[in-house]
């Protein structure tokens, strides 16, 4: 069994465009359930910009803060046992964004749960106006990714 057959051939590419995220030449033994569902944010970020591609938008720049203030939300929604854009404490995605620091002219975020890959995540996002809209916006130009369990968080914004 080779890497190829573990991981489908977008990933690959895209862990060889951005700086391989397994730096040891993708062995079979070395990849387990763990490494492939690491994968899955990575996986999204591709997906999410062809989509934005293929509807003509400019492709999300990651954005390392931002994908900081995502996982901490699909963190804290597993910690607390909580699956809302506002957590127990009352803080929104804007509070969390502006705790954080980070400075921003839009935003949005989408959360998600019970999907296991990128696909079926996206595929969700996009069967909702909301999230679609999220997604589609050209203004927003910045993103990241958080992913706890089957808890997805994916922030956007306009710097």
């Amino acid at each position: 069994m080779t890497c190829h057959d573990l991981i489908p051939a977008r990933a690959l590419r895209w862990i060889v465009v951005s700086g391989a995220v397994i730096a040891t030449g993708c062995a079979p033994d070395l990849l387990g359930l763990e490494a492939v569902a690491d994968l899955e944010p990575q996986l999204f970020v591709t997906a999410v910009n062809e989509h934005r591609a293929a509807v003509g938008c400019p492709a999300l720049e990651w954005n390392d803060d931002v994908a900081r203030v995502a996982q901490d939300h699909s963190d804290d929604m597993v910690e607390r046992s909580f699956f809302d854009h506002t957590n127990p404490d009352g803080d929104s995605p804007f509070d969390r964004l502006s705790d954080a620091g980070i400075s921003y002219n839009g935003a949005a975020e989408n959360i998600a749960y019970g999907y296991t890959t990128a696909e079926e995540v996206l595929a969700g996002w996009l069967g909702s106006d909301g999230h679609r809209a999220n997604i589609e916006s050209c203004a927003l130009t910045e993103h990241g990714v958080g992913l706890n369990a089957s808890y997805w968080t994916h922030v956007l914004i306009a710097p």
